[in-house]
């Protein structure tokens, strides 16, 4: 009796109440499900990395005006007076890389290499100039041993004179010019230069150029295609050691080597043909003492004396620039300090804009690392309640299914025992 009781009570109470309270377990679950879900899909839209916008820089003040030199000014009369500091090479020279081992020998452009050399000996010919140069063989263990093996090792040729030849090979080594399309292009670069001047001059400007030359071929054709430009303008001239003058500067100087011959070659027009040289001298010795290799401020001085060179004579008008150059320096010194303090500012403007710059590129990157950081967060928790709460609702479904089994079960029993 006692046991039916219990029964209908288990029946009638008990298992509807675990009927609800596993159904309540299920909907948590599959809310759990759904809003995992949710954040799954959020965590997998990629985090927005904000974009920061750089300040536009401020427009620098512009300078004062120059104040002009004119030419009562200068003393010409002491011009005779004035002594020019001697060029030092090391002033403006940069130390070389040490030499490469010697490749390969490479024959491509080899047929066009030998024809610019005949062009080269058509415009300085052999036959009236030393092309081969001159010296003798040594034997340094015995001529016998040359005169039964006849083998390269066992003599040498000393050069007691240099040949064109010889120093032209000495340039492609000290051009770094091993191959013969990079040798080609440095032949032509003398060629373009010695086929203006005449015959006589030819030689000279050539040794000229083959002592004076730098590692870097591109830097030796862009020196080679601006002095051109000055040689045109000078060809007809006596004295061609200009020549000399800007090659080295060219080679030694790989900023302002190629602006200043081109700045030359504008300018040499208005100088009187005899004082090319000097001219060229005067500016170079400027550019180092006095202008501390400031191409810029030099261009701008020499243009306010152009306009006074017809007025000073001949024998004047190179020498007069160096008194010219000192006397603009001192009455514009002031001029300097203002032009320095606009310099100042605006690199100090410029130095906030980008020191803000960094420093909100570094705040986005800290918010885009922390919003990462959440989403990657977020998708493995949401990765845990997507499986946890599949994994509860399989384990409440099979419980629930053991029950509703038992009660079908009792059900039965029931009914076979009426």
């Amino acid at each position: 009796m006692k046991t039916n009781y219990f029964t209908k009570v288990e029946n009638k109470y008990v298992f509807n109440l675990s009927l609800i309270f596993w159904h309540v377990f299920i909907a948590l679950s599959t809310l759990t499900i759904a809003i995992s879900l949710v954040l799954f899909l959020w965590s997998a839209i990629p985090a927005v990395h904000k974009k920061v916008t750089k300040q536009p820089y401020p427009q620098k003040k512009e300078y004062p005006a120059p104040v002009k030199i004119a030419l009562s000014d200068l003393n010409l009369e002491e011009i005779k007076k004035e002594e020019v500091p001697a060029i030092k090479q090391e002033e403006y020279t940069k130390p070389e890389p040490p030499p490469e081992k010697l490749p390969v020998e490479d024959l491509t452009a080899k047929y066009e290499f030998e024809k610019y050399m005949d062009t080269l000996k058509a415009l300085i010919p052999p036959s009236k100039y030393s092309w081969k140069g001159s010296g003798y063989w040594t034997y340094p263990q015995g001529e016998r041993y040359w005169k039964v093996y006849q083998k390269e090792i066992y003599r040498r040729w000393i050069i007691t004179e240099s040949g064109i030849e010889d120093k032209l090979n000495t340039s492609f080594n000290k051009s770094n010019t091993k191959k013969y399309p990079e040798k080609k292009m440095l032949l032509n670069g003398y060629i373009s230069i010695v086929k203006i001047l005449p015959e006589d001059k030819r030689l000279f400007a050539l040794q000229f150029l083959m002592e004076n030359v730098a590692t870097n071929l591109t830097q030796n054709v862009n020196t080679y295609q601006s002095l051109t430009n000055v040689v045109n303008e000078l060809k007809n001239a006596e004295n061609i050691t200009y020549i000399n003058l800007l090659s080295n500067f060219g080679a030694r100087n790989p900023n302002d080597g190629v602006p200043l011959i081109e700045y030359i070659a504008s300018i040499i027009i208005n100088f009187d043909i005899t004082q090319s040289s000097n001219l060229i001298k005067y500016f170079i010795n400027a550019y180092i003492h006095f202008f501390d290799q400031n191409l810029t401020k030099q261009e701008e001085a020499t243009n306010l004396y152009l306009p006074l060179v017809s007025q000073i004579k001949v024998e004047q008008q190179a020498k007069a620039i160096f008194q010219y150059y000192r006397l603009f320096l001192q009455k514009n010194s002031q001029r300097e300090k203002q032009i320095d303090q606009i310099e100042y500012e605006h690199s100090r403007e410029i130095s906030k804009i980008e020191s803000k710059f960094l420093a909100d590129q570094r705040d986005s990157q800290d918010v885009f690392d922390a919003k990462k950081e959440v989403k990657e967060k977020l998708n493995d928790f949401s990765l845990v309640g997507i499986g946890g709460g599949i994994l509860l609702i399989v384990f409440i479904a099979t419980f629930l299914a053991f029950l509703s089994i038992q009660r079908s079960v009792r059900k039965m029993e029931e009914k076979m025992d009426k």
